[in-house]
């Protein structure tokens, strides 16, 4: 298990390397016309790869520690209308717990992804610059064993993100087709018999680099009890 995890890790962090996309999978094109009419079959399926780490603070028994998780996932996702994106995905996940090391552990997750709003700021002109709302929520499984005892849970994520799309398409002096800021509130609850969230709001943000109309990088952070980053590579088949 912790080979398979390194090489997931490592996988991760070349895409993150690269400048990364939404941390989250994501099942839209970025061209303007195609966000909410549809980009045709070819883009009903997408897959990727994305991981980082989250830290925040849990109840474990009669105290609180921090709880920091490390995670790669490889996930495939389905468009089930041009603006819903269903997606599932598995990979390995790393907890630690206060001073407490837990073995490599798998993760699965899935998700329902949201793109709700596209508005053009200008007419369509180099440089032309977007406004985009996407939602979504994301479930996932894991577990750990912290001084020895299993420890299992479930983790539940929601978000809206406010996005700031500037289209390059057109510039010899930069390459990607467009680059987009986003922002916005998240909201994550742990379901478990032996943990407990100590915050459950928090805040994301991040860049997304769409390098052409079917391959984006992504790399944002998570605010809760403390700051966790994450990346990850984005392609439509």
């Amino acid at each position: 298990m912790k080979k398979t995890f390194a090489l997931l890790s490592a996988a991760a962090l070349l895409a993150i390397s690269f400048t990364s996309a939404q941390a989250f999978p994501t099942g839209k094109s970025n061209e303007s016309g195609d966000y909410i009419s549809g980009t045709g079959l070819s883009h009903l399926l997408n897959g990727g790869i994305y991981g980082g780490t989250m830290e925040r603070d849990v109840q474990f028994g009669a105290v609180v520690l921090p709880l920091e998780t490390s995670k790669a996932v490889l996930y495939l996702g389905l468009e089930l209308r041009p603006w819903v994106t269903l997606f599932v995905g598995g990979g390995a996940a790393e907890h630690e717990l206060g001073m407490a090391d837990g073995d490599s552990s798998h993760m699965v997750e899935a998700g329902l992804l949201l793109n709700v709003i596209d508005h053009d700021i200008l007419d369509p002109t180099l440089f032309e610059d977007r406004l985009r709302l996407n939602m979504g929520a994301t479930w996932s499984m894991t577990e750990a064993n912290w001084y020895g005892e299993d420890v299992k849970w479930q983790e539940i994520n929601a978000f809206v993100t406010l996005s700031i799309v500037n289209d390059t398409t057109g510039n010899k002096h930069f390459n990607p087709n467009s680059i987009a800021l986003y922002a916005g509130p998240m909201y994550s609850y742990i379901d478990s018999d032996d943990l407990e969230a100590d915050q459950e709001l928090g805040f994301m943000a991040g860049i997304e680099i769409f390098m052409s109309e079917t391959i984006s990088l992504d790399l944002g952070l998570r605010q809760f009890d403390g700051t966790g980053f994450e990346g990850g590579l984005n392609i439509q088949f």
